[in-house]
């Protein structure tokens, strides 16, 4: 009889499904290379890229040190200038994980592009929120979420902590604390640990 699967989705473990499920939501596209996966005979929670690379034979498959392991994001991602293509390369990534130096170097680009475009809209003669910020606003709000979510995967908390910035002053205070946060330093519900 084939072992049946567990796997990672959205912060939660699903399963237990058959070989011929797993399969499918393989084929779907819901369980990707890098979504953590286990069944019985595993010491732990391994990317299915791994998991298939592995052998049946053995009950046990060697554990990799997660510093070896794929991070989904860039290379350079934790860089002045990678944190911003990697921001916009993973526009909607909610699911995966962002290190410290990825969230504050994103937050610094927002403020100063924020800036940039509230001054040229000021020098339009828009005082308020101007046309110019507010395409700029609307194009990084998703990013913005996505990346504050992905730095909250990568201390071990759900993304829903997120909701925290509706509660003025205690609520930020609360969130800078989670984003100061050391990352953890091995493989979670929301993937491996980012390369530092």
């Amino acid at each position: 009889m084939a072992q049946e699967w567990y796997f990672a989705f959205e912060g939660t473990s699903k399963g237990p499904i058959d070989q011929d499920e797993f399969e499918d939501l393989i084929a779907n596209g819901t369980i990707r290379s890098d979504t953590l996966v286990w069944q019985e005979g595993m010491e732990d929670w391994i990317p299915l890229a791994q998991a298939r690379s592995v052998s049946r034979t053995p009950p046990q498959p060697p554990r990799r040190p997660v510093s070896d392991m794929q991070d989904p994001a860039r290379e350079d991602a934790n860089s002045f200038m990678g944190a911003l293509k990697d921001g916009f390369a993973r526009y909607v990534d909610f699911r995966t994980r962002s290190t410290r130096s990825q969230f504050w170097w994103w937050m610094v680009w927002m403020i100063l592009l924020g800036g940039l475009t509230g001054g040229l809209d000021a020098a339009l003669g828009f005082y308020d929120v101007g046309p110019i910020n507010g395409l700029f606003s609307l194009a990084t709000l998703l990013p913005s979420i996505a990346v504050a979510i992905r730095r909250l995967h990568d201390i071990g908390r759900t993304g829903w902590w997120v909701l925290l910035y509706f509660i003025p002053i205690l609520g930020w205070i609360v969130l800078i604390i989670f984003y100061c946060q050391r990352s953890q330093d091995h493989a979670n519900q929301w993937g491996n640990e980012p390369a530092h």
